[in-house]
């Protein structure tokens, strides 16, 4: 799956450090649709191809939905979405370059005019200075059907992001460490109705840190991520504004491994977000007046903790709270709250059995209509339940299955939905990297 681009001021740790690097890649809680992961995993979605290397892949995803519309009167659907990627890695001195793309289409079975191509393009460099500092430069662009939970009703609407970041890192002997990152998000949306929640950000993340294998890492961080708006306007009492949004966060964080099974990653933040303009006028009771656009203060959190009890059993809980802007609702921003539990069960070399839930409250501030949802929209309540089967005899391919039920509980119930989705995805894979 393309990886959605993110709004959220998440900070990033800089620092991954050998403290984490002996784990193995695990599980993490799956989310519906085009959803972002519960865990941020870096500036952009192509990952780094070490060395001179190439993946060749392929899969083929199949899914049931009983109420892909979203709507109070369920209508469901069939979809196929056929994707094939690639991507290669060259060592340039010391000195990584890769690049990596995917093409695909998703189609409708029955229902054409939903049908749509997606495309994936990305890469950068990964840079080492010396034996003390490393860093990447990076760029990715996405277009594809937009298809995230908070959208009211799905859509016919292609949304196509550019992404463009630089990180750096310089770990000293002592076990101080220092850097930062710089993420630059475009956001453009076909739709006609959709194209208010046009977006630009620039995110800002410097972040100190210290650590050592007996203690974990501790790490002090903030985020500055200045929103803009480009088609929508605020009207003030001194005229029509482009809306924009600030939103800041300060958090420390502790990461650390407790022997070979248990991996913990612990923050807490202080989070601010600040509409610009400050006012706008509506009107109230026949009258033009002008009223306060609030921001909010207030305080955030994230963890994230994988257990190993057994050789076979893998558990990973999430929970995160922060602020971010709204890419698909009408709102100055929304204060979000996330939750997933998954377990993992090895029931064999080959045969992988999944079973986990999420949870996911926005509360939109600062709402108004939009052309799509003619009423504001207060408040979503989005749970989600699922059960997986994953099985993977070689490397060369793996089949995977999963059944899964989500319900959102919105205020107004107007946005009120469910629905059971049933999905086989088979995937093939060529290459090393």
């Amino acid at each position: 799956m393309i990886c959605k681009a993110s709004w959220r001021p998440v900070a990033i740790p800089l620092v991954a450090g050998a403290l984490l690097s002996s784990w193995p890649a695990h599980a993490a809680p799956s989310t519906a649709g085009d959803d972002a992961p519960l865990q941020s995993s870096g500036l952009i979605g192509q990952p780094v191809i070490n060395g001179r290397n190439w993946r060749l892949s392929g899969s083929v995803r199949t899914l049931y939905d009983s109420n892909f519309r979203r709507l109070p009167t369920a209508e469901s659907a069939w979809r196929v979405s056929p994707l094939a990627q690639v991507a290669v890695g060259l060592p340039i001195g010391r000195q990584q370059f890769y690049v990596g793309g995917d093409v695909g289409r998703d189609l409708f079975l029955g229902k054409t005019g939903f049908d749509r191509n997606r495309y994936r393009v990305g890469g950068g460099l990964a840079w080492r200075l010396g034996s003390r500092c490393s860093g990447s430069l990076v760029g990715e662009y996405t277009s594809r059907l937009s298809q995230t939970s908070d959208l009211a009703e799905f859509v016919d609407n292609v949304q196509k992001a550019q992404v463009y970041g630089a990180s750096a890192n310089c770990q000293l002997a002592t076990g101080l460490g220092f850097g930062g990152s710089v993420r630059r998000n475009i956001i453009d949306n076909d739709r006609v109705q959709r194209r208010q929640f046009d977006l630009r950000s620039t995110t800002i993340s410097p972040q100190i840190s210290y650590g050592r294998p007996s203690l974990g890492q501790f790490s002090i961080g903030g985020t500055i991520n200045d929103i803009v708006y480009p088609n929508r306007q605020v009207i003030t009492s001194a005229g029509p504004f482009e809306d924009r949004l600030k939103i800041y966060s300060a958090r420390f964080g502790y990461q650390r491994n407790f022997g070979t099974r248990i991996q913990l990653t612990a923050g807490l933040s202080y989070n601010k977000a600040e509409p610009n303009p400050a006012t706008q006028l509506v009107f109230q009771g026949g009258q033009l007046v002008s009223i306060s656009r609030d921001g909010f203060s207030g305080s955030g959190y994230d963890l994230a903790l994988t257990m190993k009890p057994s050789q076979r059993l893998t558990v990973t809980a999430i929970g995160t709270r922060d602020v971010s802007a709204t890419p698909n609702v009408g709102a100055a921003f929304v204060v979000n709250q996330q939750y997933g539990l998954d377990m993992n069960y090895a029931i064999g070399p080959a045969l992988t059995f999944g079973l986990g839930g999420t949870r996911n409250v926005r509360d939109y501030r600062g709402g108004f209509p939009t052309l799509d949802e003619r009423r504001v929209r207060v408040r979503d309540e989005v749970n989600r339940v699922y059960a997986q089967l994953d099985y993977a005899p070689v490397p060369l391919y793996a089949i995977g299955i999963e059944v899964a039920h989500q319900q959102r509980t919105s205020n107004p119930a107007d946005f009120n939905y469910k629905s059971t989705t049933a999905m086989l995805n088979l995937r093939v894979k060529l290459g090393k990297g």
